[in-house]
């Protein structure tokens, strides 16, 4: 098992995930959805497309219901759950290496490997009463399984579709859902990725199984296009295209319009698809979109994504992650002998950026300290306000928009002013031999502000008073 995210691993019977709070009823207004299958040939070689698939109104509100409740959630991490069908009590073993596979395959990917510290896995075993799924090996194969998965979805053999409703019952039992894969319990190749659903399918067993389940996370986690050429119209002719790696304008278009990866152009780094430009041909057409590089994830499988396609995923990852892990709370009132601190979120490859601001000037002195003491800052007695702005500031994210958006996150933090003492003459909160020599600089200057009984002159009951108050000391 790979170290960095978190795994932990529920029980889930089959009993719970039929008796769970989502009715199926056939009667029921049904809404269609957009369900990527994406399939490789013998090369990796993608093709397939979108398939509207009918759900059940009511399934879409209770997912609609639980993602409401997981934009309350603090865990500051993206949850992702494991849930498996066709899977016997006896099985849960396979369904464990199942999806480790896929879980270590996807930390092989970047921008993954580098953000692995922010996922959070759950496999919650989900038990059926039988073993497989139906329409495997062929049509008409029908099993009793928790999640009802099967192939030969809407008469494609490879789209491999779930019981969304079912699928996100059992994975209720995760700590909070932000992404579902849902893995049968199968060598047959296939899958699918509910965009809309946050949801993805693959086959357990089969070999391509770990890339499917990552290209659809770019489809459900990035909501990235497809890069390939087939199943739509040989020349695309509409508008724009609302994916942030396809688009109807060439390299040259996108430079003059300022427009969708223009600032990528040229670009190429280590762990990324190739040199981005505006190659022809995506979205399932030939001829009339182009992609931001030659052969990604999105278009074959076993590729890098890329740098397009990453730097969307880091937006959406982001989405779910705020740069301060743990810190002193927002808009805290701190006294002087008080500690301000902050725990950024923590890539594998490479440190946030930590910026502390004194009443609103940058203290370069602090840069990427953690924890400052507030008696060190050198405050005078006023009252000051501290500010901490944590960023990412990854090559991979060039907008500034997503920077200032998602990869930056501040804390403002209140001084108390110190209380007042008058004896402190020269307001430095320190009570020494520079406060009697002002005091009698003052009083020999005839200046009323050392007037300490306040009756208008300047006599012994005024260096009487500042004595006791010396004496005394400040609070």
């Amino acid at each position: 098992m790979r170290c960095g995210f978190s795994v932990s691993a529920l029980v889930v019977s089959a009993g719970l995930v039929y008796g769970g709070p989502v009715s199926v009823d056939q009667g029921n207004d049904r809404e269609t959805v957009p369900v990527y299958g994406c399939f490789g040939d013998e090369h990796g070689n993608l093709s397939g497309g979108i398939h509207e698939m009918e759900m059940d109104g009511e399934v879409l509100e209770f997912i609609e219901a639980m993602n409401r409740v997981n934009l309350g959630a603090v865990d500051n991490r993206v949850d992702l759950v494991f849930v498996g069908d066709g899977y016997t009590a006896g099985e849960m073993g396979q369904f464990h290496t199942d999806a480790d596979g896929i879980i270590n395959s996807l930390f092989a990917y970047e921008p993954f490997t580098s953000y692995e510290p922010y996922f959070r896995i759950t496999k919650v075993e989900v038990v059926s009463n039988e073993s497989g799924v139906d329409g495997d090996p062929s049509p008409g194969v029908m099993r009793d399984t928790a999640l009802d998965m099967e192939y030969w979805c809407a008469g494609i053999e490879r789209l491999l579709c779930v019981n969304v409703g079912k699928a996100y019952t059992a994975a209720a039992a995760a700590p909070d859902i932000d992404q579902v894969i849902a893995i049968s319990n199968s060598s047959k190749y296939g899958g699918a990725g509910y965009a809309s659903n946050n949801l993805g399918t693959a086959a357990g067993q089969n070999s391509a199984a770990a890339d499917i389940a990552i290209h659809e996370l770019g489809h459900s986690l990035g909501d990235l296009a497809d890069e390939y050429t087939y199943g739509g119209p040989t020349t695309y002719t509409g508008g724009e295209l609302s994916p942030w790696n396809v688009s109807i304008l060439n390299q040259s278009e996108q430079v003059a319009q300022s427009r969708k990866w223009y600032r990528w152009m040229g670009a190429s780094m280590a762990g990324f698809d190739g040199t981005v430009g505006g190659f022809e041909g995506g979205n399932y057409s030939v001829f009339g979109v182009y992609r931001p590089t030659n052969n990604s994830m999105m278009r074959g499988l076993g590729r890098p994504f890329n740098l397009v396609g990453a730097e969307r995923l880091l937006r959406q990852i982001y989405r779910e992650v705020n740069p301060i892990d743990d810190g002193t709370a927002d808009g805290a009132m701190l006294e002087r002998d008080d500690v301000a601190w902050v725990n950024p979120m923590q890539p594998l490859s490479h440190d946030l950026s930590v910026y502390w601001y004194v009443d609103g000037v940058i203290d370069a002195g602090l840069d990427g300290v953690l924890n400052v003491d507030i008696g060190s800052l050198g405050l005078n007695g006023d009252a000051h306000e501290l500010r901490v702005v944590v960023i990412d500031e990854t090559p991979w994210v060039r907008k500034p928009q997503i920077r200032d958006n998602f990869l930056t996150e501040e804390r403002t933090f209140s001084i108390a002013a110190l209380a007042s003492c008058q004896a402190d003459i020269n307001g430095d909160g320190n009570l020494n031999f520079l406060d009697v020599s002002e005091f009698l600089s003052l009083f020999g200057d005839g200046d009323l502000s050392v007037d300490f009984v306040a009756d208008g002159l300047l006599n012994f009951f005024d260096v009487s008073e500042f004595l006791a108050l010396y004496g005394a000391g400040c609070p």
